[in-house]
């Protein structure tokens, strides 16, 4: 749900927030959207805080849940200080048991929030500027092998799924184009280009910057044998555009490509794996994978293929070439990897 839906809810200088940071700074409406609800639970804490502290003491996840946020106001907010903060972290970790991360996500939102309130004059300083997130050991992201990624692809096909097409078109994308969840729910029939002079598909990714993909056979056949069973569907439907569709010819949910893929990786994956830590995102890992480890592709070729907002500024990145990408993406993908392997 979009943080637009909740404004009748929400004190005005939160919305004002998010509408600049989603319309004026042009963040991604996921992103803006997770600021919201962890905005959300910091407010809700600061008027447990302010006016029935007692109450934090004995408060369930559930209470808390209900807890009404439209009469916080900014005179709440400058009565905090970074003492209250480091106990509303305290309070995460006690009473809402998150984890190390969603803490520092929370704190991250809290720190973006307080800035924008203090250069707007609207608080007198910012009780969050010496707060600073715990460093946590990143883990190696799971991934898919080879063997794997071609098991999924022909688990997708050959299930017994109503809409198996769409899905295998779904799977065959992102084991070969590198893409985020959000950027293929996002994908527009418009984006796409699949004849003799060109096969490529527009990718509209973070902060609304778009990044052009090419495509390799596989991909263009798994987008054609969909397209011929989609339905066709006239101007008046809101998500006419829309490349995938649901079952009620809206655009496809994040949440129904993950259930789709999460069904068909517990029928890849080994029975002794853990299936939570396998997501959507790991076919984007396993497909950045099979480039750099199977095919040598330099790492910045992947950077640009993967649009990671970082490399912006970096210049080595501008001086790779369109061509070396397009030759990379159309030759080196899962499905020229298993051909090689076949002939061998």
């Amino acid at each position: 749900m979009s943080f637009l839906q909740y404004q009748k809810s929400s004190p005005n200088f939160l919305n004002e927030f998010l509408k600049y940071k989603r319309f004026i700074e042009f963040g991604a409406e996921t992103t803006v959207d997770q600021l919201y609800f962890d905005l959300r639970t910091l407010l809700r804490y600061i008027k447990l805080y302010l006016y029935d502290k007692e109450k934090l003491k004995t408060i369930t996840r559930e209470e808390f849940k209900n807890i009404d946020i439209s009469d916080v106001t900014i005179t709440d907010l400058r009565k905090i200080n970074s003492f209250d903060l480091e106990n509303y972290i305290i309070f995460l970790a006690d009473k809402l048991q998150n984890e190390f991360k969603t803490r520092n996500r929370k704190l991250s939102s809290c720190k973006r929030f307080f800035e924008y309130l203090y250069v707007n004059n609207l608080i007198n300083s910012n009780p969050s500027k010496r707060l600073t997130t715990a460093r946590i050991e990143k883990r190696i992201p799971k991934y898919l092998d080879l063997k794997e990624s071609k098991k999924l692809l022909s688990v997708t096909i050959n299930s017994e799924q109503v809409y198996k097409i769409r899905n295998y078109a779904i799977t065959c994308i992102f084991l070969n184009c590198s893409i985020r969840l959000s950027e293929l729910t996002g994908i527009n029939l418009s984006d796409i280009k699949i004849d003799k002079s060109e096969k490529t598909i527009r990718i509209h990714g973070k902060g609304n910057k778009e990044r052009l993909l090419y495509l390799n056979a596989a991909v263009c056949e798994a987008i054609k044998a969909y397209i011929e069973v989609r339905p066709k569907l006239g101007k008046e439907y809101k998500d006419y555009n829309a490349l995938f569709l649901s079952a009620r010819n809206k655009r496809i949910s994040n949440r129904t490509v993950e259930t789709i893929i999460k069904e068909n990786l517990s029928k890849t994956i080994d029975d002794n794996q853990d299936l939570k830590d396998y997501k959507t995102h790991t076919l984007r890992h396993s497909s950045v994978s099979l480039l750099y480890n199977e095919n040598n592709v330099d790492i910045f070729v992947l950077k640009r293929i993967l649009g990671h907002k970082s490399l912006d500024a970096t210049q080595i990145y501008t001086h790779v070439s369109n061509k070396k990408m397009k030759e990379i993406m159309m030759n080196c993908t899962i499905s020229s990897i298993i051909e090689k392997m076949e002939e061998n």
